[in-house]
């Protein structure tokens, strides 16, 4: 008989009286947790901060969640099956690509090099550690996944790396990158590896590299279950490796932007080479059209934060 999973217990560095938490639900965005001490809290995901995993024994976070899920009327039942919603038809966030770059130009001033976008969305060159935001992160990725350093460096100390680019930024969220990349066992660990150096400095098509790194990221849930990877797990480090080349992927975002530029992009779609394919076609084309505007992004990471920022923002009517 297999032994129950072990599930993830979690704290809030901002609110450590609330005591350990275990996670109900990640749906549409959102986490709901419920806490000790401070009972059922709702986070949005892309702005919850300080959330970290606990480490116990399985027995005891076997016994902590039950506990948890007991107190709360909702937290072992089965939900409803809900009615499934109907489609609603995309719709551009800009009338054209033009529309778009002049949004940019108001929302940051001086484009790429201004002020504003250097310290929002990229970092100084000369700022060291998490201040130096994405440009740091750039740096810290050629120098420890080089081939010469994957060469000599330990399976233990290329996942510690890796574990600490998925955390370097606010690229991804805690809960779908280094929360559950923690939770790779150490068997799995060699074959991720592996799959990172062939993906980053193999030979032949990029797409079975691609594919064969995605499936090689072992990671679970809260529950203990095993969970597929997500678009920007799959795609940051080598985004940060090679940002000439390669674009980091919000799938929702991307669909948006391909609407404008009249290409094809699924945010629902595998994560398979052609898949990423079609996203890293969106990014290129979005370059050689900021280019063509007079723009010049360092490369494909800037590229990514011009189309977060311009569908993320309220953009003006």
């Amino acid at each position: 008989m297999r032994a129950a999973a072990t599930p993830t217990l979690y704290t809030l560095q901002s609110q450590p009286a609330w005591g350990r938490a275990t996670l109900l639900e990640d749906k549409d965005g959102k986490l709901f947790l419920y806490f000790e001490h401070g009972g059922r809290r709702i986070f949005v995901k892309s702005q919850v901060k300080g959330l970290q995993a606990v480490e116990l024994s399985a027995d005891e976070a076997r016994t902590v969640d039950a506990r948890l899920r007991g107190k709360h009327p909702q937290g072992g039942a089965a939900r409803k099956p809900t009615k499934p919603k109907a489609a609603r038809p995309l719709v551009a966030a800009f009338p054209s690509f033009e529309a778009q770059v002049r949004w940019f130009e108001t929302f940051f001033p001086g484009g790429f090099e201004g002020e504003k976008f250097v310290s929002e969305e990229r970092g100084a060159p000369e700022t060291k550690g998490k201040k130096g935001y994405k440009t740091a992160a750039i740096k810290l990725a050629q120098a420890q996944l080089s081939p010469e350093r994957l060469a000599s460096a330990t399976t233990e100390e290329t996942f510690e790396v890796s574990k600490k680019l998925l955390g370097f930024t606010n690229l991804v969220f805690p809960i779908e990158g280094p929360i559950p990349f923690a939770s790779m066992k150490e068997e799995d660990r060699a074959g991720f590896v592996t799959a990172l150096g062939e993906l980053l400095h193999g030979e032949g098509p990029h797409g079975p590299r691609f594919e064969k790194f995605a499936s090689s990221v072992l990671i679970r849930d809260a529950a203990g279950q095993g969970r597929k990877v997500t678009w920007p797990l799959a795609t940051l480090l080598q985004a940060l490796y090679a940002p000439t080349q390669h674009t980091f992927v919000k799938p929702t975002v991307f669909e948006q932007q391909a609407l404008i530029l009249n290409l094809m992009a699924d945010k629902h779609a595998p994560v398979t080479g052609t898949s990423y394919e079609r996203f890293l076609d969106v990014a290129r084309k979005t370059s050689e059209r900021l280019e063509a505007a007079g723009h010049k992004p360092r490369d494909l990471m800037d590229v990514y934060s011009f189309i977060w920022r311009s569908h993320k923002e309220k953009p003006a009517a």
